[in-house]
């Protein structure tokens, strides 16, 4: 005998109304309620309202048992919304009646008021609420147990689903039977050897909507759970999937539903990370559980149609969950409960970051000029992507001079809602939400270009995915995180050399050629382009993968699919539309901005980030910076910026206080000095520093004479300026100042004294100057200034034993020698730490420039304790932001990256590869006609008759132009601007110079002969 066979207990209203009197001392008006197996009424008294429930008498007493035992836990720990267990009057927790004289337990519990959620409005946030609800009793179980919780044979426990595999033979239909037989093998495999790993606690198990009650006065709120009457012990997750199967029924948009109701649970009982992968899949093996009990008794009872009319939402719903991805359900599970989508998504990302990669295109597209191709009208007139006449307008938007070698790249974003996407293949069963948001990046580029692997990796799939505004060609490679952990690349919109190229299990090499950009006719349908993109798994897909999510599912579909930029590493403007492009700024900067203050380039260039020895322009195109000496350990240093973020966050201040951070930074500077130069004074900029120096020179010498080299530059302010031929000597110039004495600037290539054994020739012409100072003054005392090595002269390397001969005969008639150090200095010119090394020199004073701040406003004066002591001559010298702690901090950083990284060996190594390079080129090119340089200190002189060498200004601005077009920023010096001058920041290395040289062979190629 059992309770599903014996018949229900049936008394009348009166005699139910006597019954509770009588037992429970109740007196009220008795409501029938419905019942499967029991008999159960609502008895409304004046002090509230009760269910009155009898068993049948089949029901095992132990489980009436259990269900008190459990109410009376739950009111124990303050578990709102139960129904509360109401004692008999002799005090138990029931009393026997007899039901066709066989003995029924009655019981008596309190009425949970509301409206049934089969009755109430459904919304996400009631289920929001609902999960929640149901975490609160899931967590209010965690410790209760019961004998009579055991029940291995009960049919509805979810552990034990597995005995009913053989009910699936009852299921009528043949498709749905295959379907529940399909869902038994995959449980049998795939989730019944997990079920060991997770928690169990006693469950209610029977979540359904006519058992969750609703508040009345606000529907989306839960009032309370009632008819515990399949209670059993199993795994503890089992109650949110019990609960996820009963919401799901019915629901319009499965992937919402499910979201907000397993969100609601995890917020107040975490799940765990197996629970959340096995969530969805116990989810449907209750929905089996459902179809094969109604089966069974379906055949055993085929006069009650009800029991098939009752499986049919059911089945619905199994239905529609076939046809959605098995594996992206999964995920979505994962993700409201609080964890990746994709098991190590973070991981990939974080490989990505950081391993090194292989340009996918010839030219790297970091390098590319380019165009960003938002599809959300902002860029006006562009037609669709696969309207025919986007070549034409894309050919059109090609700058005007981009050498015709060079790609025009535009570039499509990833995590873009898209309009265009709106063919059937891009819905699915579980929501009417179109799948509309961008999974990966277009590169748009001519057919025909090739595709190179960016990474190892082995062929997973090549495929023609034929359907209209698919991917065509396909490509699929599948890689390795360094812990071994699988991804995927996918390589769309191919051409049909792919099949030739690549063949599944095939071994792919980073930089291996893997496709071509397919045309029209093969990709799809589009504007020729490659759709790249990357995928932590594949779901259950094969051959092809989701291009696109749904947009209310970005977080799922951003862990299952990643930022494609990891492989290409774009910057962010490579995907925005500037709203101020260059043309408009130079026009608002030349209102407020005097003209005097130049600007680079015909064609000029809005630079707004830097990184290492590239900056970046308004279009995100890298350009790779050969002049810029004063970033001298690379753009935005990460250690150097933090160094100054966080001193700029505590303290800045003018130098009247004392701050250890200052004399520290002296002590290192000058530690790296020889002799006796031991004296430091901080200041701003290097022309700050030379004024510094001069007036240090002209105070203990007492006078103001001054000998410069010829086209020497020291500053641009007055007193700078008038020691300047640089400036003084050119246009809007003005008559060397007498007290300025020109000495011959010593190139051995082009001067009037050549070869490597000139200096002491040029040298000798220093007795010139000092005479005619003598003459003067009637002393031949002066401060000789003069850079250690030239660099608006023309990246000379002055001759051997140069500055020995001049300071002999500076020292000699009592004069003061300056070495200037802005560009040359800080190990630039490789195992010398400073240029005047390199003349086995000493000088007096030195003066540092912008670079020991990296660009930040620093500089400084290194001199003797004897002069630093006559310059102390009761003139008070006061800087008010020279040597401020944040500049200081920002110096301490400089000379950290510069030991750590060892930039001086580096650029030792780079420089010579650079010059070597240089010199073949020279083999091919005559007119190059000298190479010369130390370290990362380097002129490459332009001529256009070797024997004459005569300069090629033309030809060096050519150049220069060519190199902004083919994205190098290079630069002239010398006095007929004919010298190539490269002076990179010292993280330029072998990768970098390799660039530049094929890059210079380039635009030499466009000379016109």
């Amino acid at each position: 005998m059992t309770a599903f066979t014996t018949g229900n207990p049936a008394f009348s209203p009166e005699d139910l109304a006597a019954l509770a009197a009588q037992h429970f001392g109740k007196r009220g008006t008795i409501r029938p309620l419905p019942s499967e197996r029991d008999q159960n009424a609502r008895l409304v008294c004046d002090d509230g309202d009760y269910v009155l429930k009898i068993a049948n008498p089949a029901e095992d007493p132990g489980q009436i048992d259990l269900q008190n035992a459990t109410m009376l836990h739950l009111a124990r720990v303050g578990q709102p919304g139960i129904p509360r267990v109401v004692p008999t009057l002799t005090g138990a927790d029931r009393a026997s009646v007899s039901v066709g004289s066989q003995p029924a337990a009655m019981r008596l519990v309190t009425w949970i008021g509301g409206t049934p959620l089969a009755e109430a409005p459904r919304s996400l946030e009631q289920l929001a609420n609902l999960g929640r609800f149901m975490a609160g009793l899931t967590r209010s179980m965690q410790g209760f147990g019961h004998p009579q919780a055991f029940r291995p044979d009960f049919p509805w426990s979810l552990d034990h689903v597995i005995q009913l595999k053989d009910h699936a033979e009852d299921i009528a239909d043949p498709t749905r039977r295959d379907l529940v037989k399909r869902l038994f093998t995959r449980y049998e495999t795939q989730i019944l050897p997990h079920l060991p790993k997770l928690r169990a606690s006693v469950l209610h198990q029977d979540a359904n909507d006519w058992n969750v009650i609703t508040d009345a006065a606000d529907q989306t709120r839960i009032a309370g759970l009632i008819d515990f009457g399949d209670m059993c012990h199993g795994r503890t997750v089992n109650e949110l999937a019990i609960t996820l199967a009963y919401a799901l029924l019915d629901t319009p948009d499965l992937y919402a539903a499910t979201r907000a109701l397993i969100t609601g649970f995890a917020a107040e009982f975490p799940l765990t990370e197996d629970e959340a992968d096995l969530v969805f899949d116990l989810m449907r093996m209750r929905l089996v559980c459902s179809v094969c009990l109604s089966s069974r008794q379906s055949k055993l009872h085929p006069e009650n149609d009800y029991l098939l009319i009752s499986q049919a939402p059911a089945f619905a719903l199994l239905e529609r969950l076939e046809r959605i991805d098995p594996a992206f359900m999964i995920a979505l599970c994962r993700k409201a409960a609080g964890f990746e989508a994709v098991p190590g998504a973070g991981e990939v990302a974080a490989d990505l970051a950081t391993r090194d990669l292989h340009p996918i295109l010839a030219l790297d597209p970091r390098r590319a000029a380019r165009i960003a191709l938002p599809t959300d009208g902002s860029r006006a007139g562009m037609p669709a992507f696969s309207d025919p006449a986007f070549d034409g307008w894309m050919q059109a938007q090609r700058p005007t001079g981009l050498p015709e070698d060079l790609p025009f790249l535009g570039f499509g974003l990833y995590g873009e809602k898209r309009s265009v996407y709106t063919a059937a293949q891009f819905a699915d069963a579980a929501s009417e939400e179109r799948r509309t948001r961008h999974l990966g990046i277009d590169i748009f580029a001519p057919a025909g270009m090739a595709i190179h692997a960016p990474m190892d990796g082995t062929v997973e799939s090549v495929t023609y995915n034929a359907d209209p505004l698919d991917y065509g060609h396909t490509l699929i490679l599948r890689h390795e995180t360094a812990k071994g952990r699988p991804f995927f690349t996918l390589y769309g919109h191919l051409g049909g050399s792919l099949p030739g190229l690549c063949q599944p299990g095939q071994t792919i090499r980073a930089g291996e050629l893997i496709a071509h950009l397919g045309d029209w006719h093969e990709n799809g349908g589009w504007a020729p382009h490659l759709h790249l993109q990357v995928i932590t798994s594949l779901l259950t897909q094969q051959g092809n993968f989701f291009g696109v999510g749904h947009d209310s599912l970005w977080e799922v579909w951003a862990d299952i699919s990643p930022d494609a930029n990891l492989l290409l590493r774009l910057e962010p403007e490579s995907f925005q539309i500037e709203p101020e492009p260059p043309e408009t700024l130079l026009a608002r900067r030349q209102q407020v901005i005097g003209r005097s203050l130049s600007v680079s380039y015909r064609e000029k260039l809005k630079i707004v980030r830097g990184r290492g020895p590239w900056l970046i322009d308004h279009s995100g195109r890298r350009y790779l910076d050969t002049v810029n000496n004063i970033t001298h350990v690379g753009h935005c240093h990460p250690h150097v910026v933090e160094a100054l973020a966080r001193q700029a966050a505590e303290l800045n201040t003018n130098t009247r206080y004392l701050h250890g951070a200052m004399p520290r930074l002296a002590e290192r500077i000058a530690a790296t000095m020889p002799g006796d130069l031991k004296v430091v004074t901080f200041v701003n900029s290097g022309t700050e520093a030379n004024e510094l120096a001069l007036r240090i020179a002209r105070t203990a010498l007492g006078k103001k004479d001054t000998v410069v080299l010829d086209w020497a530059y020291h500053g641009n302010s007055g007193g700078t300026v008038e020691i300047s031929p640089y400036k003084f000597k050119r246009k809007g110039g003005f008559p060397q100042p007498d007290f300025v004495q020109i000495a011959t600037f010593p190139d051995p290539y082009r001067g009037p004294h050549r070869g490597a054994d000139s200096g002491p020739t040029y040298a000798a012409d220093i007795d010139r100057c000092l005479d005619a100072i003598e003459a003067r003054t009637g002393s031949g005392a002066a401060t000789f200034i003069a850079e250690s090595l030239s660099g608006v002269g023309g990246q000379v390397i002055l001759p051997k034993d140069y500055l020995a001969g001049v300071y002999a005969r500076i020292r000699a008639r009592g004069g003061i020698c300056i070495a200037d150090e802005v560009q040359c200095g800080f190990g630039r010119v490789g195992p010398a730490f400073w240029g005047f090394a390199t003349q086995d020199v000493t000088p007096d004073i030195v003066v540092l420039g912008k670079p020991i701040g990296n660009g930040h406003p620093l500089a400084a004066v290194v001199t003797t304790p004897d002069l630093a002591a006559k310059f102390a001559n009761g003139m008070e010298y006061f800087n008010s932001f020279g040597g401020n702690p944040v500049s200081m901090a920002v110096g301490h950083a400089v000379l950290d990256v510069i030991e750590a990284e060892d930039l001086p060996a580096r650029a030792v190594t780079t420089g010579e590869a650079l010059m070597q390079g240089y010199r073949d080129l020279a083999r091919r090119h005559p007119i190059i006609g000298d190479v010369r340089g130390m370290g990362l200190f380097i002129g490459v002189e332009l001529v256009s008759d070797r024997d004459t060498r005569t300069p090629a200004p033309e030809a060096a601005d050519h150049v220069v132009d060519t190199f902004r077009l083919r994205g190098i920023l290079a630069s002239t010096d010398g006095p007929d601007d004919n010298v190539l001058k490269i002076k990179p920041p010292l993280v330029f290395g072998p990768a970098e110079a390799a660039i530049l040289l094929t890059e210079t062979e380039a635009a030499l190629a466009t000379l016109p002969n």
